[in-house]
């Protein structure tokens, strides 16, 4: 999770500081998050020079199966996630585009019990980060932005875009739509395709649904001096499920961020 690109019309009263917090919540799954970003030699909304800290936790369940002694039995997990990002990145005003982009470390958990010998996205892991944030001023009303990441922890990869318009000076409405994708449903596509993927050595192909999902909902977001908050809800589904199903559920996020 990111704080989001940008605002649409800078407060000059922001300074080089901007922290966030949120939530999002589903149906078998909740996250809460929260980040800092720096900007040393200029402010907030200036072109620059940013560092960004982030961190999250959160619970997640789901349905499978455990094979004991050649006897298949369903199971019911329950797990915990965590992650941290540690981030130095640049801020670039391109007239009506601004432009982000971060580079760094992140390390990314999911400790599952029972122990489900078909998850690919198991334990904790460190690795490389990527991130690219878009702000589009459309006119002088709408506005477009586009999110993305990646990590090689867990080879994790988010996407969310949001369409936005203000109704009124400080209200906006509008649509958004994302993906999250890990080494799991990375498994379950090449699996799809006719590939192998294993989890455990000497394992089967891992099918069980975890995080990975798509989703599209609305939004509104408020602004106040220097401060925002938003709110979205949808819903949200496997799509990379082997069955070919896909299980909607509805979602809810709220985002808090301030700048000073």
């Amino acid at each position: 999770m990111t704080a989001g690109a940008v605002r649409a019309d800078p407060d000059p009263t922001a300074m080089g500081r901007e922290v966030w917090a949120g939530a999002d919540v589903s149906s078998n799954v909740w996250l809460v998050y929260s980040g800092v970003t720096f900007a040393p030699w200029s402010g907030i909304h200036d072109d620059g020079l940013r560092f960004r800290t982030a961190g999250g936790y959160g619970e997640y369940e789901y349905d499978g199966s455990i094979d004991v002694g050649g006897i298949v039995s369903p199971a019911h997990f329950q797990a915990q996630t965590y992650f941290a990002d540690v981030l130095i990145g640049y801020l670039k005003r391109l007239g009506a585009l601004t432009a982000k982009a971060f580079v760094g470390a992140s390390i990314i958990s999911h400790d599952i019990s029972p122990l489900d010998p078909e998850t690919v996205a198991i334990g904790e892991e460190v690795g490389v980060k990527g991130v690219i944030e878009l702000w589009l001023n459309i006119g002088e009303n709408a506005w477009g932005s586009l999110d993305l990441s990646w990590s090689s922890a867990h080879d994790t990869r988010t996407a969310r875009a949001r369409l936005g318009y203000r109704v009124w000076p400080k209200l906006s409405l509008g649509l958004e739509a994302g993906l999250n994708v890990d080494s799991q449903g990375a498994c379950r596509m090449n699996a799809l395709a006719g590939s192998t993927c294993q989890s455990l050595p000497g394992d089967p192909i891992a099918e069980t649904d975890l995080l990975d999902y798509a989703r599209g909902g609305a939004f509104a977001r408020y602004e106040w001096g220097v401060s925002e908050a938003s709110l979205s809800a949808g819903v949200l589904g496997d799509s990379f499920s082997s069955s070919g199903d896909i299980e909607l559920a509805p979602y809810v996020t709220v985002n808090w961020l301030t700048q000073f």
